[in-house]
């Protein structure tokens, strides 16, 4: 159980709140099992590695009580504790936590915000709020973190997607080679986000015969299956990328910007598994096309998984390279 969730927790350990008695009367936005939450609590992640099973859809009828864990994305937090908030019936209780260092600090702030009187505690670096709204509602904090254009129209997106309302420095480099002369056949975009590497794919790359975009955040393929609606040769997925992909066909080839963020410290462990998991899916003599910041150690991981790993260029402190299976 992470300091969060405990924190979370903390107001019925220490007696300020009791869960409420009816069955299917907790909500958790952002939530992840836990023995704690009673019975029939309905719980919300779109995480893929957390996930319990597929995302659970919100019953449309009132909650008792509405849970939010917090997120590092402010406009994200906001969003979850809207919808919350929306939830609730009018004696219900909404309850948030967040770690200190991923907007905790904010969340007393936000909800005095709109005049409501809350209770906070603070343990493990962390802070929990907790407010009976009294029918107070924040429609504005859903609409700034719903599904929404970016990029002057060219997409939509969402806050808390990975760079949501921007393109990335890395996948912008590694676009420059992911051609029609690179990519044929089928091939998959490993955590794809929002979908600016497979749009850049279809409108360049016409020998392509499908394309697989994935990521383990459930929204960002969502978006991406809005921002190429209509083109046929895409297929959409929610999955652990950090796993063996046991439902893709053999591919031609694989591109990737893998994350690389557990917290705030650089962690090369996410990146490594794609790697193995990109050489999994591939055939013999398929490429991998992959973008990294410079100071990650993946190459002992490409040589121990590729027959041929080529550095392609190093730039802004990125580095483009290209392995062959």
């Amino acid at each position: 159980m992470d300091d969060a969730l405990k924190t979370l927790l903390l107001p019925f350990e220490t007696g300020g709140l009791r869960w409420p008695d009816q069955d299917g009367a907790v909500q958790v936005y952002n939530g992840v099992s836990c023995a704690h939450f009673p019975e029939g609590a309905f719980i919300e992640q779109y995480f893929k590695p957390l996930a319990a099973g597929t995302v659970q859809q919100m019953p449309k009828g009132p909650a008792v009580m509405a849970l939010v864990l917090g997120s590092k994305q402010h406009q994200e937090t906001l969003y979850l504790m809207g919808r919350a908030l929306a939830a609730l019936q009018e004696d219900g209780v909404l309850v948030c936590a967040a770690a200190n260092d991923a907007g905790g600090r904010r969340l007393k702030k936000d909800l005095q915000t709109l005049g409501l009187e809350v209770f906070a505690e603070s343990k493990h670096k962390c802070q929990v709020v907790w407010t009976r709204p009294g029918g107070i509602k924040a429609p504005e904090w859903i609409a700034m973190g719903a599904l929404q254009p970016v990029l002057d129209g060219a997409f939509v997106s969402q806050p808390g997607i990975f760079g949501w309302d921007r393109i990335d420095a890395g996948s912008a480099l590694l676009a420059d080679y992911l051609t029609a002369e690179t990519l044929q056949g089928a091939g998959a975009d490993f955590g794809c986000g929002y979908g600016f590497l497979s749009d850049h794919i279809v409108r360049h790359c016409h020998e392509i015969s499908a394309l697989y975009c994935i990521d383990a955040d459930y929204r960002a393929v969502q978006a991406c299956r809005k921002n190429l609606e209509g083109r046929t040769q895409c297929h959409f997925i929610w999955s652990d990328l950090t796993a063996a992909q046991a439902d893709l066909p053999a591919l031609d080839w694989v591109v990737m910007n893998p994350p690389f963020h557990e917290g705030k410290a650089a962690d090369p462990v996410i990146g490594k598994a794609f790697i193995k998991s990109a050489a999994a899916a591939l055939k013999r003599g398929g490429s991998l096309w992959m973008v990294a910041n410079t100071h990650l150690p993946y190459e002992e991981m490409l040589h121990q998984n590729f027959a041929q790993v080529r550095p392609v260029m190093t730039a802004r402190g990125f580095k483009v390279i290209h392995a062959q299976k």
